[in-house]
């Protein structure tokens, strides 16, 4: 492999199912100033409990890496319904068509909202 031309290893991004692919150690490094709403030990708790693929929350965090050591990292879900916010974005989407705007979807978007709707 060749090297950067600063003399470190390139840099490589993987995207990590759940926070089981990395150490403890290593993500809390990247919490900030020790928020334990960022740590290893609550993330992973929420992970191993179901408490969010069953609420349409899937992991999909992504880890930079020089070599095999993380150098980075960022806190990523992805989301499968519009349910398990603070704020429901059904109420935005209302407030925004009583407005005088209007919404385009598609077809497929329009199909996956009246499941959601028919639940």
């Amino acid at each position: 492999m060749q090297q950067n031309p600063t003399g470190n290893s390139p840099l490589t991004i993987r995207q990590l199912p759940g926070l089981d692919r990395i150490e403890a150690q290593a993500w809390n490094r990247f919490s900030a100033a020790g928020n334990p709403f960022l740590s290893y030990e609550f993330l992973q708790g929420l992970e191993e409990c179901d408490c969010l693929e069953a609420h349409g929350w899937i992991p999909n965090h992504l880890v930079a890496y020089r070599g095999n050591t993380p150098v980075g990292a960022v806190l990523l879900y992805l989301k499968t319904n519009s349910y398990g916010e603070f704020v429901f974005d059904w109420s935005w989407a209302e407030a925004y068509e009583r407005a005088g705007l209007s919404l385009q979807r598609s077809d497929q978007q329009e199909e996956w909202a009246s499941i959601e709707m028919a639940r």
